[in-house]
């Protein structure tokens, strides 16, 4: 197990918990916070090692899936009345939850505290006799194949399947590195000095949700086909007024969600499309189960066009719920890595 990729993993949950910890308190205090500060506790007085068991690593991804729910849970509690009940503002599905997260995190919290007590003694016992050599390594080079390597999965995952409607999730905590891999998935762009390739799709859409999403708005689902049908060649010609220009089009409050789901259609049917959604964050998905039923409906298998849709988000429960368990790809959280910096090594390949 890399050193630096538990390192990583360490610091990244210390730093969310630290955020939410800032972001909801008082009586809108993420729930189990005592025992993610028991956890918390346990890592910041231990020293990533070598000798660290491989089983650390899931443990570090359950408590920080188990964080973002407990976000969650806590941001849907906060407009809910009588906190003060019985049920302190939550449902009992959710109380079921808390109970199972609650032994789960106290079963992590002393595996930590036995791997921190093992690593202490192992180090004692050996730095005497072996000694360690640091052996030098380019980290984003590293990254950088990594990233490569996760692209191939999803862009063979999307391909294999077949013509019509295609779609898959970027499941990750966050900071690990999901809009990256969608942009690397997406772009077909490279430098002057790298042969392009041929392209895989006629229109690409990108839908960034979670600045959005995070000042508290609703996912309306008339913005978002606007949003889409702005980054679509000539939409303005998809419709039956002449007279009618793009921006009047876009700007036309007249028009229903059913009347723009139409334009949309036609504006890519027959076409080999790719959308992304970045950051979904909502806990109303039905915009895009309905959003979905129309790219269906226009993505024939039969037909020369074809449509894949590429979706991020640190939530596995909404992600299962959007594409199902089998669409679901687990991204292997890397150090940051910009795309100038992938540009930069693919030109030296």
């Amino acid at each position: 197990m890399s050193v630096d990729h538990l390192q990583f993993l360490k610091n990244k949950l210390i730093q969310d918990l630290e955020e939410a910890e800032e972001e909801h308190t008082g009586e809108n205090e993420i729930p189990l916070l005592s025992h993610f500060l028991g956890i918390k506790g346990v890592l910041e007085a231990k020293e990533i090692t070598s000798s660290m068991p491989i089983y650390l690593k899931n443990c570090l991804y359950d408590v920080m899936s188990a964080l973002e729910e407990c976000v969650v849970l806590s941001e849907k509690r906060e407009p809910r009345k009588k906190k003060d009940g019985p049920m302190r503002g939550y449902t009992l599905a959710e109380h079921w939850f808390m109970h199972k997260t609650r032994r789960m995190l106290l079963r992590i919290q002393r595996k930590l505290a036995d791997t921190a007590a093992m690593g202490a003694s192992t180090s004692s016992s050996s730095t005497s006799l072996v000694p360690v050599i640091e052996r030098p390594f380019t980290l984003d080079r590293i990254a950088y194949q990594k990233f490569e390597e996760q692209k191939t999965k999803i862009l063979d995952g999307l391909l294999s399947r077949g013509k019509g409607f295609q779609e898959i999730v970027i499941l990750g905590i966050g900071g690990s590195g999901k809009t990256t891999l969608a942009q690397v998935v997406s772009s077909r762009e490279r430098p002057p000095q790298v042969p392009r390739r041929p392209e895989l799709w006629d229109i690409k859409i990108w839908v960034h949700l979670l600045e959005k999403l995070s000042s508290g708005d609703v996912v309306e689902l008339k913005e978002i086909i606007k949003n889409m049908l702005k980054q679509c060649k000539e939409a303005s010609t998809l419709v039956d007024d002449e007279d009618l220009s793009e921006d009047e089009l876009l700007d036309d409050e007249d028009l229903s969600e059913d009347e723009l789901l139409e334009i949309l259609g036609n504006a890519l049917k027959g076409k080999k499309y790719l959308i992304v959604f970045d950051g979904i964050w909502d806990i109303n998905i039905d915009w895009y189960l309905k959003l979905k039923q129309k790219l269906m409906s226009v993505s024939s298998v039969d037909g020369h066009g074809y449509g894949h849709v590429i979706i991020t988000t640190r939530l596995p429960h909404k992600a299962r719920m959007m594409v199902g368990p089998r669409n679901l790809y687990n991204i292997q959280p890397l150090p940051s890595l910009s795309m100038e910096k992938i540009w930069e090594f693919r030109s030296n390949m």
